[in-house]
């Protein structure tokens, strides 16, 4: 990590601990071992056992997007999908079971727009690992392992296995976007200090971390964040998005100009990710840019009817009549819902009668 010039003084603020996070309370646990004991459950492995109390609990819960400890998800049986992934790993501590987790790319899902940010879903499954014969540990392996995953959808893409380390880097990620939106910035930027603290290369963290410094006026911090994060995170498709739009503000439009064609000509295992970044290009008036990416987002999602619909907007921008039609139909093909279907329509006709 760099050095930064900002500072602030942690003792004014509490920052919990995994465990703080994790730990359940004696009722709770009371409640955990009172199921294990039943008899359908008590014959299971420990790994089944913690998969069976979860597929109870998710019965009923309440999905929101509120980040809670392990405790406060059981409790009030409420909660994202990050809480569940706690609540699951705090079960399976107390069962002696290990876990990891694994990374679902999903379809973009905005959950809350300012004037300043873009906030979407990030969606986790966990395995649950049976132990090991003879030596009492646990040894990671697909035949061993049952995953537990949290309001899967239709179109659902696995992405790479996490460790705990990693989990808790995205978890405090997490509840340092909650202080942002709360403008508690200092919180927020001490919450991503602990992230990192976790992951030294996770590159969501970096780059939350650089917008905040460049929110307080920082904006040598922010830029020594970037250069940070595209040095030692394979994740950098964001993290250049947002170094061009700091390019930009400052008006080093030859900087910029590098970093776009760096943006232009990137690779990503996320597809969902250039879905955001054409909208930010739509945003600046960027098309020709904005139509690149989308056409990298549909090279590898081919059913996602929004992403044919910004690209009709996209090309009626460049004057591409016939290829906005041609998207147009294209959206209608992949959409379900009525409300959708009568929207493209209504754009399909008004495009006609040009």
């Amino acid at each position: 990590m760099p050095t930064l010039d900002y500072q602030v003084d942690a003792t004014a603020y509490k920052i919990p601990e995994p465990e703080d996070l994790l730990t359940l309370t004696a009722p709770q646990i009371k409640k955990i071992e009172h199921f294990i004991q039943q008899s359908d459950i008590s014959t299971l492995s420990a790994n089944h056992q913690v998969a069976r109390f979860m597929g109870q609990r998710l019965v009923n819960f309440n999905y929101e997007g509120q980040n809670y400890s392990a405790s406060t998800a059981l409790r009030l049986n409420r909660g994202n999908c990050m809480s569940l992934a706690l609540l699951t790993y705090g079960i399976a501590e107390q069962l002696q079971v290990d876990v990891n987790f694994q990374v679902m790319h999903t379809m973009p899902m905005l959950l809350d727009v300012t004037d300043r940010y873009a906030v979407t879903s990030n969606h986790v499954r966990t395995f649950l690992y049976e132990p090991s014969i003879g030596d009492g540990n646990t040894f990671f392996s697909a035949k061993k392992r049952i995953s537990v995953d949290y309001f899967p959808e239709r179109y659902d893409r696995g992405g790479r296995v996490i460790n705990k380390d990693l989990f808790f880097a995205m978890f405090y990620r997490n509840l340092a976007a909650d202080a942002l939106f709360d403008n508690d910035l200092p919180l927020a930027y001490l919450l991503l200090r602990r992230s990192i603290d976790f992951s030294d290369n996770y590159a969501p963290s970096i780059n939350m971390m650089a917008v905040l410094l460049r929110r307080l006026g920082f904006d040598k911090d922010a830029e020594r964040l970037y250069l940070y994060g595209l040095e030692v995170s394979d994740d950098k498709l964001t993290l250049l998005s947002n170094y061009h739009y700091l390019l930009v503000r400052q008006g080093r439009t030859a900087d910029a100009l590098v970093v776009k064609s760096r943006l232009l000509e990137l690779d990503d295992s996320n597809p969902y990710k250039w879905y955001m970044v054409a909208q930010d290009s739509i945003v600046e008036g960027d098309y020709q840019s904005a139509k690149i990416f989308l056409f990298k987002f549909i090279d590898n999602t081919h059913y996602f009817h929004r992403a044919y619909f910004e690209l009709a907007k996209v090309h009626t921008q460049l004057g591409e009549t016939e290829q906005a039609r041609s998207a147009l139909l294209k959206a209608l093909d992949y959409a379900a819902e009525p409300v959708s279907k009568m929207r493209y329509q209504a754009k399909l006709a008004w495009l006609r009668s040009r």
